[in-house]
């Protein structure tokens, strides 16, 4: 059996899950762990992660406005 530790909020919640489909907590996570094998995760470098933040960047405008501008908006309210 996995061991797995959990915080608190979210060990609550997969009870509440695991209850609603009449599991056992240990049993639910272990599904879910099982759906998803760790092989099958793809794996990005560091810097294809941020070619691709630049390029999610690219067309990408703020209308004139400056992100000090936009943070400073917020504050408003």
């Amino acid at each position: 059996m996995i061991q797995i530790h959990l915080q608190p909020e979210v060990e609550a919640q997969l009870a509440v899950e695991a209850h609603a489909r009449g599991l056992a907590i240990e049993h639910y996570v272990e599904k879910i762990v099982s759906a998803r094998p760790a092989e099958q995760v793809s794996q990005r470098t560091v810097a294809e992660a941020i070619d691709g933040i630049r390029e999610l960047r690219r067309g990408n405008k703020l209308g004139g406005f400056k992100i000090k501008d936009l943070i400073h908006e917020g504050h408003k309210y």
